[in-house]
């Protein structure tokens, strides 16, 4: 079994250049997991999407990321948008191990708020989603006691670079956050 500290589920980008640098920034022993089995390069987010379907979805993702679990000792898990879906349908209920789990806009957690998490999570969704109301679904977790929260002013895809709702502003926000965070608990 190998380590890390750290266990990031992509978006449907997959690994990118951005995902490379945030470990860097992160500075944490770190596995990326893609939906992916090899490096891609993708227009736009539809056409990502597209791809990403064709590999399997949410439920082929959800399958990888619960295998990647179980073959790696983690202490945090971070996931964005299918990454953090994916983890929340099939991993959530077995990571009792885990001392944090992160998700951005993981727009599938919608339809599944009846399963629950053995970790600590924290879902922080974007304000302007085009399929459904964030504040809605904030307003559930919170009453079955999960940090929740919206990011103002933002769009899905906040945190990536390469899509159109990116937010240097928020990404800087949201990553510092996560760096005191993990360097926190590290320290304990």
């Amino acid at each position: 079994m190998s380590s890390a500290v750290l266990l990031i589920a992509t978006d449907v980008y997959g690994e990118t250049h951005a995902s490379a640098a945030l470990c860097r920034y992160l500075g944490l022993s770190t596995k990326i997991i893609s939906p992916y089995a090899e490096a891609c390069s993708f227009r736009n987010e539809k056409e990502a999407y597209t791809r990403f379907l064709a590999e399997g979805g949410i439920a082929h993702y959800a399958k990888k990321i619960a295998e990647a679990l179980e073959q790696t000792e983690v202490q945090h898990f971070l996931g964005f948008g299918v990454g953090g879906s994916a983890w929340w349908m099939k991993a959530a209920q077995q990571c009792a191990h885990l001392d944090s789990a992160n998700l951005f806009y993981p727009s599938r957690v919608r339809d599944h708020l009846d399963l629950q998490s053995a970790c600590p999570t924290r879902f922080i969704f974007a304000e302007h989603e085009q399929a459904y109301t964030s504040q809605t679904v904030v307003e559930e977790l919170r009453q079955r006691g999960y940090q929740a929260e919206v990011a103002k002013g933002t769009q899905h895809g906040f945190m990536n670079a390469y899509a159109a709702g990116f937010s240097l502003k928020r990404q800087t926000e949201y990553l510092d956050q996560l760096l005191q965070t993990f360097h926190l608990q590290k320290a304990a």
